[in-house]
């Protein structure tokens, strides 16, 4: 049986075009994770588990609505029932005994080798979180996708909410490139990357990839962001935006109102 789940090595990557030139680069490890095979790798491997204590866990609660609800089950809910698709990809970093912090998760609807749809999951070192449905994907090549949504969630301080978020997908069985640029009155100001080669989720692999390079994991990303931080405060001088009470439906978690569209 072909397994899906597989651990990706490779680089982030975010170069910010205006109002000042400023980028970085990080070696990065994440997860590609079939929803349907959670349970089996969890008995394939003693250094994962779903829903358990382990090195690395990964746990409904940490993603959509908060809830212990499957994330395959809050899926249902935010996505539309004509395009089901045949299984979940979701795109993340588990927790490195029990921190993660993932700016933002991918869940790929897919049928087949093709993209049906896609849930991005965003969320800001705020406490908030939002998704951003995807449904109306644009092949552009073979396993290319493209789609387009207005932005309308408070991320950086250094971005207001102006502007359009163009996403791009490339998978491959052996690799995958997920981007996201923000664009301005047709002009692109951010652009932003993440892309991976895929290995096997094996306890080898865990300890050569995840375990042993933990400033390459969601363990860093929180320090990253901070770092970045203050470089375009301090040495750029970008001004910054406060963040805006949330007030999209697509806004599932704000730090004051926990779960604003609880799964009932």
């Amino acid at each position: 049986m072909i397994q899906h789940s597989q651990i990706y090595r490779g680089q982030v990557v975010h170069q910010r075009l205006t109002p000042c030139a400023h980028s970085f680069s990080y070696p990065t490890t994440f997860f590609g994770f079939d929803l349907n095979e959670l349970e089996s790798l969890t008995a394939q491997s003693s250094l994962f588990g779903h829903n358990q204590t382990r090195p690395l866990s990964l746990r409904d609660q940490d993603y959509l609505y908060g809830h212990k609800t499957p994330i395959g089950d809050q899926l249902d809910q935010l996505l539309s029932p004509e395009q089901p698709g045949e299984r979940t990809l979701l795109i993340t970093s588990p927790r490195y005994f029990g921190y993660a912090f993932n700016p933002v998760n991918f869940h790929l609807r897919m049928a087949g080798e093709a993209l049906v749809s896609v849930l991005a999951e965003v969320n800001n070192t705020f406490g908030d979180r939002h998704i951003y449905p995807l449904t109306e994907l644009q092949a552009i090549g073979p396993r290319r996708w493209t789609a387009r949504c207005k932005k309308d969630f408070h991320v950086s301080p250094f971005n207001d909410l102006a502007g359009e978020y163009h996403f791009n997908f490339h998978i491959e069985q052996t690799s995958i490139f997920l981007g996201v640029d923000l664009h301005r009155e047709d002009r692109c100001v951010l652009k932003t990357w993440i892309q991976g080669t895929a290995k096997p989720i094996t306890n080898a692999v865990i300890w050569k990839h995840a375990l042993l390079k933990p400033w390459d994991t969601a363990l860093n990303s929180m320090p990253r962001i901070l770092y970045q931080a203050a470089q375009l405060y301090y040495r750029k001088k970008l001004s910054v935006h406060t963040r805006p009470i949330p007030q999209s439906r697509h806004t599932l978690i704000d730090r004051d109102q926990t779960a604003r569209h609880p799964i009932v």
